[in-house]
């Protein structure tokens, strides 16, 4: 995933920027502050360790070791 790309279609959605019109720094800035007030926000959930913040980062910042393990399903044995 872009992540600028995927900030600047946000943007335009909320009719901040036009069609064709590039991601300014200022944008880029202010999304940027909205994830880390969020990551920091999800740090509270989960343990130490491995928690909403990290999975947030992760998926923000392009991270994969911050992704948090598959999922094991209720059949499969543990």
């Amino acid at each position: 995933m872009d992540i600028q790309a995927e900030y600047a279609a946000m943007a335009r959605r909320a009719g901040e920027l036009a069609p064709d019109e590039p991601l300014r720094p200022t944008l880029l800035e202010f999304a940027e502050l909205v994830v880390s007030m969020c990551a920091e926000i999800g740090q509270h959930y989960g343990d130490w360790d491995r928690n909403a913040g990290d999975h947030i980062r992760a998926v923000m910042y392009d991270v994969p070791g911050l992704l948090p393990p598959p999922r094991q399903s209720p059949d499969e044995p543990s």
